[in-house]
């Protein structure tokens, strides 16, 4: 096979194949023998029609299928010769076969974008500060209230009852921000828990003393990220903390409907065994095991956001630009289906798909940028994808989607953009959890400054 690559602006190539003409010439003839043994015309027995008449019918330009798994097969020919690492889908040049002729070679062009040869320095033994992972004693009887109040019964309270912290209220209420409707901040019915500081901070705590069918006004601070309207889920959670931004101050009309007060049975073997346990000891046990493994996993977390923005910080080469769009169109489609699993409507849900692919493009490039250096670690220390991997993250997309493990993995593997951004994911998180395994881990206790122990007496 003849090829030859012209290099194109940054990371882009453009390949230029030439398929031999004695190779077109047999894969055209095979085709249509195929052809025509399936081919149905009037006044013929298949297998017996005429090439002149068969190719009139099926010009060879229909030839799809047969000219694109042989233009497959020579560019990743070409693919293996040059050394080149493709990222994302190839753009194919057809223009050629626009005048094919059958004892002619087949000239076509492939352009794409490549994988930067990077080399990441320093990335084993990286030293950092820990948190022990301590569980007070407050904080599992906290989770404990959680679980009487899932066993506990409801009270509803009389007209002119002033309202107390751990109360649970239906309220309507309805947000503004500088005069103007919030954006997802007004809501009917909406039930909710004094104290359990599920609403934005300062929310709750301004309910307590208000009664039934009272209307009154709430201020609260919104979120630093309140405008950001979405949350990566994926690994680690890219991107250092935004700049800390001027307040929002946001004001809510506020009208309670209903106040209920919980009243909470006594703590007994009974009330473990209905969570699945056979004695309150061990219910404690398994709640101060898990408090431990969320905090563990906080601080690995917080570790892990570090290193991936000290990887980012350290590259010198920006990720090619279409690997950059599919990121956003990651971002984007993943926006989407948050807003479709709180049953709203796209249109209803103040969500700009156009306006974000020019807010969102920074974060794009800077988690694009963090996956690429990870994907060179993994190259370097020969981490792989295993059929295991792919299979779990089938099964918890599953889970967190209530679809069917099958039907996952079908709709991902039949998309490319898909797979590999699924990939992408997968062996990042395994690079990372590699390089975390080799760092430096200091502890230090609650209250400690970190690198410094008390002293005994």
């Amino acid at each position: 096979m003849e090829f030859d690559v012209v290099e194109l602006e940054g990371l882009k190539r453009k390949i230029n194949i030439t398929i031999p003409e004695d190779v077109v010439s047999k894969r055209v003839k095979d085709a249509y023998k195929v052809l025509n043994k399936q081919v149905k015309i009037p006044g013929f027995r298949p297998g017996k029609i005429p090439q002149d008449i068969l190719e009139k019918q099926v010009p060879m330009q229909s030839l799809t299928d047969m000219f694109q798994a042989l233009m497959q097969e020579y560019y990743e020919e070409a693919l293996h010769k040059s050394g080149l690492r493709p990222t994302g889908q190839p753009e194919i040049d057809h223009a050629g076969m626009q005048d094919m002729k059958r004892d002619e070679p087949l000239k076509f062009a492939v352009i794409l974008d490549i994988k930067p040869d990077i080399k990441v320095k320093n990335y084993k033994g990286l030293k950092y500060k820990k948190k022990e992972a301590v569980v007070k004693d407050e904080e599992v009887e906290e989770t404990l209230l959680k679980v009487l109040s899932r066993q506990g019964s409801l009270e509803e309270m009389p007209a002119g009852y002033a309202v107390e912290d751990g109360d649970i209220l239906t309220v309507d209420f309805e947000g503004t921000l500088d005069g103007a409707p919030l954006d997802n901040g007004s809501a009917k019915d909406h039930e909710l828990r004094v104290g359990e500081k599920k609403m934005i901070p300062g929310f709750e705590d301004q309910l307590i003393g208000h009664v039934q069918d009272e209307d009154f006004e709430v201020a609260a601070v919104l979120p630093a990220d309140w405008n950001q309207k979405m949350r990566r889920v994926s690994f680690p959670i890219p991107g250092a903390p935004d700049e800390i931004q001027e307040d929002d101050r946001a004001i809510f009309k506020v009208k309670i409907k209903k106040i209920r007060k919980l009243h909470l049975p006594e703590l007994t073997d009974e009330i473990a065994q209905r969570e699945g346990f056979d004695t309150v000891p061990e219910l404690r046990r398994a709640i101060k095991i898990d408090l431990q493994g969320h905090k563990e996993q906080h601080e690995e977390l917080r570790i892990k956001e570090d290193i991936f923005n000290m990887l980012v910080k350290d590259a010198e080469v920006a990720p090619p630009e279409s690997v950059i769009e599919r990121e956003l169109k990651f971002m984007i489609e993943g926006m989407k289906f948050q807003i479709a699993q709180q049953g709203m409507k796209l249109e209803d849900s103040g969500f700009e798909p156009e306006k974000a692919m020019k807010e969102w493009r920074e974060k794009a490039i800077f988690n694009t940028t963090g996956y690429m250096m990870l994907e060179s670690v993994a190259a370097a220390e020969n981490i792989h994808l295993t059929q295991q991997d792919m299979e779990g993250e089938y099964e918890l997309l599953a889970k967190q989607t209530k679809q069917k493990v099958e039907d996952i993995q079908k709709r991902i593997m039949s998309n490319p953009d898909s797979m590999n951004q699924t990939t992408t994911k997968l062996l990042g998180q395994k690079t990372m959890n590699f390089i975390y395994s080799s760092c430096e881990i200091e502890y230090y206790k609650d209250g400690e400054e970190p690198g410094k122990k008390t002293e005994t007496l």
